[in-house]
């Protein structure tokens, strides 16, 4: 593993939201006996320089979430937005970063992340490819480096977003452009298509994400 490029990476957890459809904090519930946040989190650390938990500082367990950021190393960052949803976080994110570096941004409810995935996301993100918008348009590298799911769908809170982009965030959430979807038009963006991991263990449940007490249900049937 070449360690600047892992250094460069920074993961930050989006956690806290209003979970309006769980009616309580999604990341702490359990699934095998360990909350969800806590599961993204033993993914990400071995594939990300640092750690970070975004929590709106409104949060009625903001120091819940202050004492596990201090249990695994993480900085606890207060969202700069009132619920935009992950555009939000991910400007956030981005001006927490320096320049050079990059953000994975991770959602909390995502509990089948594994770091090799995370890995491979990282590593393709450091890595010119034939097919990032970059190399066509004769840049160096990709500014973003978004996986797709079985239906080709981007993944944006599974994502990596470069330093760089703060700015362009910034202005389309003064705009009030809130989807992570008009970034992708805005930026040089690396779609990784879902065939590329296939072969990893378990990769169709990677996307699986928690909303609603049924798919929490789900969630838990399909560990056991």
């Amino acid at each position: 593993m070449d360690t600047g490029k892992h250094s460069a990476i920074i993961g930050f957890i989006q956690a806290g939201g209003l979970s309006s459809r769980m009616n309580r904090d999604k990341a702490w519930l359990e699934i095998d006996g360990l909350p969800m946040i806590e599961r993204v989190i033993d993914a990400t650390r071995p594939a990300a320089g640092r750690l970070a938990i975004i929590v709106n500082a409104g949060n009625p367990q903001i120091e819940r979430y202050g004492k596990l950021a201090e249990s695994c190393g993480a900085e606890l960052i207060p969202d700069l937005h009132d619920h935009l949803g992950p555009l939000g976080g991910i400007h956030t994110a981005l001006a927490r970063c320096q320049e050079g570096e990059s953000a994975l941004i991770l959602a909390c409810d995502l509990p089948f992340l594994t770091t090799e995935f995370l890995s491979f996301i990282r590593d393709i993100h450091h890595a010119p490819d034939s097919q990032s918008d970059s190399l066509r348009s004769g840049r160096d590298r990709q500014s973003i480096t978004v996986p797709l799911d079985q239906s080709n769908r981007p993944q944006p809170l599974a994502a990596i977003y470069d330093q760089s982009l703060e700015s362009t965030v910034k202005e389309m959430i003064e705009a009030g452009k809130l989807r992570v979807d008009r970034l992708y038009s805005r930026a040089s963006t690396r779609r990784v298509a879902f065939y590329e991991f296939a072969r990893m263990r378990e990769a169709e449940r990677f996307f699986i994400n928690v909303n609603t007490p049924e798919e929490f249900m789900d969630a838990r049937r399909r560990i056991s």
